[in-house]
């Protein structure tokens, strides 16, 4: 029973980690008195809303319709902005464009830094300056979230402050999501450790055979997809379609794990070699690898090329042993020849006795 809850709250703790958060302020909600921030989300100001503060947005768009107001600035980093609206402070665009409708009203500054461009309508009013190609300025805002550190990246700072904090966040969020996957990994080797491996067998005696039915399977398996999605009535056959392919990719997945940890400790000389720890460490590992460093020092078609390689093994050994349901023995390709006739054993040698004695007759 306690793997069964196990794998309950592995699968909620991976739902919570893996799905990107919601915005701080989701559109036709109440404003805050003190202003929003929103991170890696697009915001919209409705037509008639009033937003009582600052809005602040990373890595994300906003649209201010007609007649909406922001009672303070509005500060982008990443994204662009499409303003019908009026903005009663200044207007901080880096690393995006600037939209000016006919109805849009900018009562303060519009700056427009790193590489941002401005389109302004005729009916648009800026009554401060326009500033544009020239690092952000020291503006008077009332609130403003600090900014995480980040480490000396000198190609990401050229591309504008927006890069750099987008970079670091998706780094967080990898290095998250690779833990997430690690546990999985050793609680899936922990729950069906026959199949895990069963399907790590059939991924060590034929890893070509595996490669090349995984890429069929993945292949036939998007393009079955594709076709029931279009369709209206088959479409929760595409569903239950892509779940299940999801599923054994993910399962080969965690038996190339398996197979990797199971190695790696033996070659560390570990006396007890368990799935649990095995499966975990191989799966962090090779995911860390394939999309963490990968991503960190610009390897990015190399740590694709590998994922989709090991991607691929995984799936078709899933695929070759039923989900780990039988065993997989590789053929050797050529056919055996008949066994020769086995030669009849010889007559055996009559045996030499005493001639037996002879009777007469009365011929004789």
């Amino acid at each position: 029973m306690y793997k069964q809850w196990l794998l309950c709250l592995t699968a909620l703790l991976a739902g919570l980690l893996l799905f990107p958060a919601a915005p701080a302020l989701a559109d036709g909600d109440p404003p805050d008195d003190d202003g929003i921030v929103i991170w890696n989300e697009d915001y919209t100001l409705e037509e008639d809303e009033r937003l009582d503060g600052d809005l602040i947005v990373f890595n994300g768009d906003v649209t201010l319709e007609p007649g909406s107001r922001v009672e303070g600035s509005v500060i982008i980093w990443n994204g662009s902005a499409e303003v019908d609206g009026t903005v009663e402070r200044d207007l901080v665009v880096s690393g995006g464009d600037i939209a000016l409708g006919d109805s849009a009203q900018v009562e303060g500054n519009v700056v427009c830094s790193w590489n941002c461009d401005i389109d302004q309508d005729p009916g648009a009013r800026v009554d401060g300056g326009i500033i544009e190609g020239v690092p952000l300025p020291d503006l008077q805002i009332d609130r403003i979230p600090p900014v995480p550190q980040v480490p000396s990246l000198p190609a990401l700072w050229d591309a504008g402050p927006g890069r750099v904090l987008d970079w670091t966040l998706r780094a967080v969020r990898s290095l998250v999501a690779i833990v997430v996957i690690a546990a999985v990994a050793g609680l899936v080797a922990l729950i069906w450790p026959q199949q895990t491996a069963q399907v790590g067998r059939a991924i060590t005696e034929a890893p070509w055979p595996s490669m090349g039915i995984g890429l069929l399977t993945s292949v036939a398996g998007t393009a079955l997809i594709v076709a029931l999605a279009i369709t209206i009535c088959l479409s929760p056959v595409a569903v239950l379609a892509a779940l299940a392919l999801s599923a054994a990719g993910l399962f080969g997945w965690i038996a190339v794990g398996a197979v990797v940890g199971e190695r790696l400790m033996q070659a560390l000389n570990v006396q007890q070699v368990t799935p649990l720890w095995a499966a975990g460490l191989g799966a962090l590992l090779i995911t860390l690898i394939g999309t963490g460093l990968s991503a960190a020092f610009c390897l990015a078609p190399i740590g694709w090329l590998m994922t989709t390689a090991l991607g691929c093994v995984g799936l078709g050994a899933v695929v070759l042993t039923r989900f780990g349901t039988m065993a997989y023995t590789a053929s050797t390709g050529s056919t055996p020849l008949p066994p020769a006739p086995t030669p009849p054993p010889p007559a055996p040698a009559p045996v030499e006795g005493p001639e037996p004695p002879r009777i007469e007759t009365e011929a004789d």
